[in-house]
This record gives structure tokens, C-alpha cells and sequence, in this order.
């Protein structure tokens, strides 16, 4: 079979054509290929450059807190201007302007600030009565407040009734453990402070009546006392949600100091249990803990006043027959709290615990 020369021609035009075909082909995959990943680079710089950009934006908000109860909003930088709103404690406002000048406010002298508060709120508050606020510094921040608040002796029902319920939204946005027990135990500490603050006569004031109502669940009433205490289980449960942090002492010391509700008028086998059930636990948990001496001085007042009166002839203390056994457990109980401490003043209280057990055997 003979080949002519145009069938030569037309093979060669076609292998070129499909060279050349593949040749595009492959550029035009290439450029794809390097267009996808350069579209996602320049994606990806487009939202960082935003993100940075709402950052700055961010930080340029400036904010700021409330420190004090019932801050007042006014509509100028004075004190005898108008007020706008009132704000609790603990509030996080936005920082809009700062006075040119300082402004002397009783004995505190500071800037006046323009700020935006949530509710729509705007006016000028006192810088004195407010802190700066950073979101990142939370939990140094509310902590440093309910110090200050908690170490104000002259605090009113007002400002620990608020301190109480500052506390309430704070111990739900911190994440750090340690932060949210100490702000836990300030809570529980503001709340007993607000009970303390209710005079005996005025249990049926509206005001606090509608405050024991609202912490019904945390609190006990003592009829021979006549007050309000914070129930010591809650802060039992406290101490023992975090015992393995320093914290902890402080609030077994708390709760042991926590009155319980009732009395025991001259029966033996309730003042020990009472004993028993306050300083006692303290020492069974921290027999060297930093109150370990106080509480083995509270004991102490107790045994010196059992062992004086069965030394004597006219006996204030008894124990019923029929008490007789949970009378023994409690001894018991002592004895197992009170060893531990090793100390003369533990020893001599062993001692004491003995002749009691002994006189009532």
C-alpha cells in the first residue's frame, strides 16, 4: 500500500493541532490551579484585615464599671445637674468623653465621663464611683469589687442587698475556678451581712420582708434570736465544692462561726452537738488551719461551762435516759474532731471531755 504525500501532511497537521490542543489545555489547569489558592489567600487576608480592623474598633470602646450602689447618670458633668438613671452596682457602661478637667466630688477628686449605659441610658457619671472595665480582666475586676464593697463596715442594707445581687450575675460569667469560689463566698458573706443589717423590730417592713421572701431557700430564721442567718449547710457545701483550694479554710471558718438556728436551754447533749457541729467540724477539717486555736477556744468556753456546772451542786445541765445514746455519739464525735489538733489546748479539752463523759455515764 503506497502512502502519498498529502496523507503525510494531513498526520503531521493533526499531531501538531493536538499538541498544541494539550499544550492549552495544560495552561488552562495551571491557571486554575493557581487561581483557587491565590482567591483563598486574598480571602483569608480580606477577614484577618477585618477582624484587626473590629479589634481596634473594639478597643477603642473604652469601658467602664460601676463600683458604688445607685451611681446616678446626669444630664451635665455636675453634681446639681439632672439625672437621667440611676445604676446599680457593678454595671459595665461605654466610655464615650472624658472632662478636660478633674472635678472634686466629696473627698474624691476625678474625671467626669460621658457614658452610654445598657437600656439606652446616656448622660455623665462621676469617675470616683466608676473603674475602668476590660472583659479580659474580669475576674480580677468583680473580685477587687466585692472586696472593697465586703471590707465597708458602714455599708447599708441598700448597698449589701445590691452588693448580693451584683454577685448573683458575676458568679455566672467568670470561667476561672478560683475566682468563681472566692466570688461565691462573697455572695454568701454579702447575704449574711444584709440579714445583720434587718433590725429585730422591722422584720414586716416591706422592704425587708420582701428581701427575706426573695432569699427564702438560703436562709434560716432563729425565733430565740429573733434574726435571720444564712443557712451554715450552704457554706459546708461550699467548702467542700472546693477544698482542694486555699479558699476553702476561709469558708469552713465562716460556717463554723455561723449561727444555727434554735437554742439549747441547759440541755447537754444539744450544746455539745452544737459545739460539735460548728468549731468542731472546723477542726476535724483544719486541725492546723489558720483558726484552729480560735475554734479550740470556742470549745473550750463550752467544756469550761459543762465541767463547772457538774462540779458544782446546783446542776443546769441533764441528760434525758433516753438521749443517752446520741448523748455517747456526740462525745464520740468530739473526741474524733478534737484529737487531731494536738496541741496542750486540744489535750486539755480531751481531758474535759473525759470527766463530762465520765459524770454522765
Amino acid at each position: 500500500m503506497r502512502v502519498h504525500h498529502s496523507d503525510h501532511l494531513e498526520d503531521s497537521n493533526n499531531l501538531f493541532l493536538n499538541v498544541n490542543t494539550r499544550r492549552r489545555v495544560a495552561a488552562v489547569i495551571l491557571r486554575r490551579r493557581l487561581f483557587v489558592p491565590g482567591t483563598l489567600l486574598a480571602l483569608l487576608f480580606a477577614s484577618a484585615l477585618a477582624h484587626a480592623t473590629a479589634s481596634r474598633a473594639q478597643d477603642a470602646r473604652k469601658s467602664r464599671i460601676t463600683t458604688a450602689s445607685g451611681v446616678r447618670v446626669r444630664e451635665r458633668p455636675d453634681t446639681n445637674a439632672g439625672e437621667s438613671a440611676k445604676l446599680p452596682l457593678g454595671v459595665v457602661v461605654e466610655e464615650l468623653e472624658q472632662s478636660k478637667e478633674k472635678a472634686k466630688v466629696g473627698t474624691s477628686e476625678d474625671y467626669w465621663y460621658l457614658v452610654a449605659a445598657p437600656g439606652g441610658a446616656k448622660g455623665w457619671v462621676f469617675g470616683g464611683l466608676t473603674a475602668p472595665f476590660d472583659a479580659a480582666r474580669r475576674e480580677e475586676i468583680y473580685q477587687s469589687i466585692a472586696s472593697e464593697r465586703l471590707a465597708n463596715k458602714a455599708a447599708s442594707f441598700a448597698d449589701l442587698t445590691d452588693l448580693v445581687h451584683f454577685l448573683d450575675r458575676a458568679a455566672k460569667e467568670v470561667t476561672r475556678r478560683d475566682a468563681l469560689a472566692e466570688l461565691e463566698f462573697a455572695r454568701l458573706n454579702a447575704l449574711g451581712r444584709s440579714l445583720s443589717s434587718i433590725p429585730i423590730e422591722q422584720h414586716e417592713n416591706p422592704t425587708y420582708k420582701q428581701w427575706t421572701t426573695e432569699r427564702d431557700s438560703e436562709i434560716v430564721y432563729s425565733e430565740p434570736s429573733g434574726q435571720w442567718y444564712v443557712r451554715a449547710s450552704l457554706l459546708w457545701d461550699l467548702q467542700k465544692k472546693y477544698r482542694d483550694l486555699p479558699v476553702a479554710e476561709r469558708i469552713a471558718w465562716e460556717a463554723a462561726e455561723t449561727p444555727l438556728p434554735g437554742e439549747c436551754e441547759g440541755d447537754l447533749g444539744c450544746t455539745l452537738f452544737y459545739a460539735s457541729a460548728t468549731h468542731g467540724r472546723y477542726l476535724k477539717l483544719y486541725p492546723r488551719g489558720a483558726h484552729a486555736d480560735a475554734a479550740l477556744d470556742a470549745v473550750a468556753e463550752v467544756f469550761n461551762a459543762v465541767v463547772e456546772d457538774i462540779r458544782g451542786s446546783n446542776h443546769v445541765y441533764e441528760v434525758a435516759a433516753e438521749e443517752k445514746a446520741d448523748f455517747k455519739k456526740t462525745l464520740a464525735t468530739l473526741r474524733e474532731q478534737l484529737t487531731p489538733a494536738a496541741s496542750p489546748k486540744a489535750a486539755r479539752l480531751l481531758k474535759q471531755l473525759d470527766e463530762i463523759a465520765g459524770h454522765f455515764h
